[in-house]
């Protein structure tokens, strides 16, 4: 259970023992005021009783000498003569003649009761209290003689009423005691937890409306001098989660995580601490709810609040959501759309986690700390993704939203509370529900680290490099009209000898993550256009697929073209594979380059082409020479005239631009024999060949002849199966 939003956070110490002596206190009153009560009452009780036996013994005494010692109380006659006696010397509200036979049998009649004290509830052997027609009386007696009673009754209602009212008088001041005790634990509490807050902030200053300082702690004067005037609208951060600015100082520009509190007066209290090793240094006013700028700063500012939330509680929720559509949505309504979009789910994320913030395009960070608001998060999570996914109703358009999301549960199991573990837990969760093609979201514990643990192997690229872990292999492409082997497509591979358990577009995308993406490109490039250089005059070109990390780099086209010029190559000898997904965000970036590229003799090819949302503009503004028609269009088309319609639609328009087609996947016969039939130019799949090292590569290249491959494959009647790439 998690602390009350009405107090501030303090720690869980500090809350136990406050917590512990409040309620002590509280038991103490209670065991005090009731012992009082009670014995108050009990004293009452005692003296009201001894009054009533005393009175009862007064009138049977005034009755034995009015009716003799000896006085036969059987006898009607003597029953009248103590009626009579008791109209005149009446004592209370009546009185009852009884003998102890049958449970106090009342004699005579015209007494105020009639048949057995038992039915009354009376106990006539001491002063006793009971209830007639809703009024309480007080019953007494005193013997008369060996067989017979006199009972005296009295009405108690104004005797009980000031018992009652002490009764309740005593509960409401407990109940005060208990209240001001819980006013003064609740008091303290905050107390407390504003000296820790205070205490565990290097610094803490307060700005005024018009973004005046107006007061500061001795750390602050030391490292900002009398800095007066802020430069910035310390207003426009946000009052809930942690945020960003940078303050030169007298020891240079410092960069600070830090909160923002208004106060009841108007003035706003922060309360930071120094990051450091921060990237940049520009202030950083979020654009959006949490946390905005670069990755670099995000990172820093989330791990700050993370490790605030591991101090608060023993669990955090962490985690990664990806807008799967946000590239398609780009491509049709423009980037800044694609922005708004993304900061409206930041919203709807923040409404529904304690810290949401922009890690990336399409990429939101999420944490929750313990308390009541995580249990429910962590019971209604399928709501909370569906909630995540619902449309976004921007600019009279309605959008829809695609979601992947990957949580990690950070508790006392983890081996530590790091906030990269915690972090790469997340990633691993979202990794697998992008590899599980169903799932739309998972939540990573570490007692489930077996199932994940392909997601958290960590490699050095680098230093794989350096010690020659890796080869290039290559597949044959065929053309069909020409009968020949054409090019190649350059496909990375760890050596055999390198214990590698994830398959290479795993590796890739692990490279991709962690910056090692660049280096092994440069080993690709260098070791594809060696290969490139090999077979340029047995006119056979050769594919290198380009990441999109390699491509958005600065330096990309200047570091493609020296390699290519290192190895003195002909123009068209070397092609640049590039995914038809990554075009959506960067379309203007991208064709700049690609233009470049062609006008330097490097034939571009668009991979991929229809598996994402294929936009005939693409092929009208890029220096495209050729379109590879993905795999999934390719299985079953012998019987799927859809796919038939669609690969004869794009070999129609490739023709008519000056393009080739290539077909990826072929596993038999019959499809190639459709593809050629629907005006298909090159083949690549398993049915021309798997992918080679260089000298089996340059071997087929000579040997290769279709007819002898296809009659083998014809006399085993069993399609080639497995991967096709």
């Amino acid at each position: 259970m998690g602390k009350s939003k009405i107090f501030r956070k303090v720690d869980n110490s500090t809350m136990l023992k406050a917590l512990i002596a409040a309620l002590l206190i509280i038991i103490i009153e209670v065991v005090c005021g009731t012992l009082i009560l009670n014995i108050y009452t009990s004293q009452v009780y005692a003296e009201v009783y001894a009054e009533r036996t005393e009175i009862a013994s007064d009138v049977a005494a005034g009755a034995k000498e009015v009716l003799g010692e000896n006085a036969d109380y059987a006898d009607e006659s003597v029953q009248t003569q103590l009626k009579d006696y008791f109209a005149v010397n009446l004592h209370g509200d009546g009185c009852v003649l009884f003998t102890e036979a049958s449970s106090g049998r009342i004699v005579g009649s015209g007494w105020i009761l009639e048949g057995n004290l038992s039915n009354y509830g009376i106990t006539y052997s001491s002063p006793c209290i009971f209830d007639m027609n809703g009024t309480p009386y007080i019953f007494s007696a005193a013997r008369l003689n060996d067989s017979y009673f006199i009972g005296v009754i009295d009405n108690f209602q104004s005797r009980q009423s000031q018992i009652d009212g002490l009764i309740a008088n005593t509960v409401v001041f407990l109940i005060v005691c208990a209240i001001f005790v819980v006013a003064v634990f609740i008091f303290y509490v905050n107390w407390a937890g504003g000296q820790m807050s205070v205490a565990k902030h290097a610094y803490r200053f307060s700005v005024d409306g018009d973004n005046k300082v107006v007061r500061y702690n001795h750390k602050f004067r030391a490292d900002f001098g009398a800095l007066n005037q802020l430069d910035f609208d310390i207003s426009k951060f946000d009052n809930r989660g942690y945020n960003l600015i940078s303050i030169n100082g007298a020891n240079g520009e410092k960069t600070l995580s830090f909160t923002v509190r208004k106060m009841a007066d108007g003035k706003y209290s922060v309360r930071g601490d120094e990051i450091k090793n921060s990237v940049g240094s520009t202030v950083n006013v979020p654009a959006a709810v949490g946390v905005s700028g670069s990755a670099d700063k995000v990172r820093i500012s989330l791990s700050a609040a993370y490790k605030d939330f591991i101090n608060r509680g023993k669990r955090t929720l962490i985690g990664i959501i990806y807008i799967i559509n946000l590239q398609r949505i780009g491509a049709l309504f423009g980037k800044d759309m694609s922005l708004k979009i993304q900061r409206a789910l930041v919203d709807r994320a923040k409404s529904k986690f304690e810290f949401a913030y922009e890690l990336d395009t399409g990429r939101l960070g999420v944490a929750s700390p313990d308390g009541q608001k995580l249990n429910n998060l962590l019971a209604s999570m399928d709501e909370v993704i569906d909630y995540l996914n619902q449309p976004i109703k921007l600019e009279d358009n309605l959008f829809t939203i695609e979601t992947k999301c990957g949580f990690a549960l950070c508790d006392a199991t983890m081996p530590s509370g790091d906030f990269e573990y915690a972090m790469q837990a997340a990633e691993a969760a979202l990794q697998r529900v992008l590899d599980s093609k169903v799932a739309d979201y998972l939540i990573y514990h570490e007692s489930q680290k077996n199932v994940y643990a392909k997601y958290f192997i960590k490699f050095d690229v680098r230093q794989m490099l350096d010690d020659g872990a890796f080869e290039m292999e290559y597949q044959p492409q065929y053309n069909i009209k020409e009968g020949r082997i054409e090019g190649f497509e350059a496909l990375l591979r760890v050596k055999k000898n390198w214990d590698v358990s994830v398959d290479t577009f795993s590796f890739i995308s692990y490279a991709e993550r962690t910056g090692a993406m660049v280096q092994l490109g440069d080993f690709i490039f260098n070791t594809g256009m060696s290969f490139a250089k090999q077979v340029e005059d047995k006119n056979v070109r050769v594919s290198l697929n380009v990441s999109p990390v390699q491509l958005m780099q600065a330096g990309f086209t200047e570091t493609f073209l020296n390699i290519f010029k290192k190895y003195n190559l002909k123009p068209g000898s070397v092609c640049v594979e590039i995914t038809e997904s990554f075009l959506m965000s960067n379309f203007d970036e991208t064709l700049e380059k690609l233009k470049i590229l062609k006008d330097n003799g490097i034939s571009i090819h668009l991979d991929d082409f229809g598996t994402e949302y294929s936009s005939l503009l693409y092929i009208k503004k890029l220096p495209v020479s050729s379109i590879k028609i993905d795999k999934g269009f390719v299985h079953g088309i012998c019987k799927d005239k859809t796919s038939q319609a669609i690969i004869k639609f794009i070999t129609n328009i490739a023709k008519l631009i000056d393009c080739t087609t290539i077909c990826e996947g072929v596993e038999s016969t019959q499809e190639f024999d459709m593809l050629q039939v629907l005006g298909c130019d090159v083949i690549q799949g398993w049915l021309i060949g798997r992918s080679l090292p260089p000298e089996k590569a340059l071997a087929v290249i000579d040997t290769f002849d279709y007819e002898t491959v296809a009659a083998a494959q014809n006399a085993r009647s069993v399609p080639v199966s497995g991967d096709t790439k």
